[in-house]
């Protein structure tokens, strides 16, 4: 437990994205003489939100492709391993 922490969060819901359903951002304390206004905040923190869905769907962010080749190769094992396993018993 820390005594005298003290942190200010800004929390966006963000409702209809297809990946954060809310995001946690832990401000800085500010600087000497700054002044924050709640708006340049959560311009800031949307900004943020905005270049990683970006950066995500530039990585593929669709997961079913990963899917598919885990299901190809699941099924080429299988196969191999069958006819593997039919040539042992036609040899013996």
């Amino acid at each position: 437990m820390m005594k005298g922490a003290q942190k200010q969060l800004i929390v966006l819901r963000t409702g209809g994205s297809r990946y954060f359903d809310e995001a946690y951002f832990v401000l800085k304390p500010p600087a000497a003489g700054e002044r924050r206004e709640s708006r340049d905040m959560v311009f800031e923190a949307n900004r943020i939100l905005r270049e990683h869905l970006a950066d995500a769907e530039e990585r593929g962010g669709d997961r079913r492709c990963g899917r598919r080749w885990f299901a190809a190769g699941l099924f080429v094992g299988v196969a191999v391993g069958a006819l593997a396993l039919l040539a042992i018993l036609w040899i013996f």
